[in-house]
């Protein structure tokens, strides 16, 4: 004799559902993150004397800054290093926001804190 389990209304198999949805989401979401590698954006500040890359999980693929600029460091470093700063907080938001963006599709545009 095969028992189900009830839920507090007696939904017979509602809490294995719920536990083969989670394990489906999970699986879908490591198959995003993935994919994430693979993904990239870009962000160039300065006119493109700074462009930055990186992946959708967020890892700097490249950093290219142009001698026009390097040149012009010499006298003014800190412009540069203001340059590199923005290029890469701006690619890391454009990497944050594919990811959300990825990962709501299986979430359900649902916000779950931790999980990505």
């Amino acid at each position: 004799m095969v028992r189900k389990l009830k839920g507090p209304k007696g939904n017979g198999n509602s809490q294995m559902d719920i536990l083969r949805q989670a394990q489906a989401m999970q699986q879908e979401m490591l198959k995003i993150q993935e994919e994430l590698k693979g993904k990239e954006v870009e962000a160039s500040v300065g006119g493109g004397a700074v462009v930055v890359k990186a992946n959708g999980q967020k890892e700097i693929l490249s950093i290219n800054i142009s001698e026009e600029i390097i040149k012009e460091a010499a006298e003014d470093k800190e412009m540069l290093e203001d340059l590199v700063l923005s290029a890469v907080k701006e690619v890391m938001r454009q990497a944050e926001e594919l990811s959300e963006k990825e990962m709501g599709r299986v979430t359900g545009g649902m916000n779950i804190p931790g999980l990505f």
